[in-house]
């Protein structure tokens, strides 16, 4: 599910990406069925962390501002973890 709305925060910020796209483009994804990650991106929109665009061609996806900001704060949350992890702090050389 991470994998998914990371990869929308990424790169459906000038166009929206069809679930082709998404099945073909993000790593591992490709292993899953596709039925699995429909319900991955119905409970992400459910949710308001993407929103869909359907057209009479297809559907397609890109992340909202709620998505956005679950995305952004995960990363701060992992790179807190990880400097926590390491003991590095504000004034390291090594922190970032």
């Amino acid at each position: 599910m991470f994998s998914i709305l990371e990869y929308l925060c990424i790169n459906s910020f000038n166009s929206p990406v069809s679930k082709y796209h998404i099945l073909t483009k993000i790593p591992n994804i490709k292993q899953q069925r596709q039925d699995r990650i429909s319900d991955i991106l119905k409970v992400l929109e459910e949710n308001g962390f993407i929103e869909s665009i359907k057209t009479t061609e297809s559907t397609f996806y890109k992340s909202t501002d709620k998505g956005n900001e679950a995305y952004v704060k995960w990363v701060k949350n992992f790179l807190s973890f990880v400097r926590s992890s390491y003991q590095f702090k504000e004034g390291d050389d090594d922190y970032q």
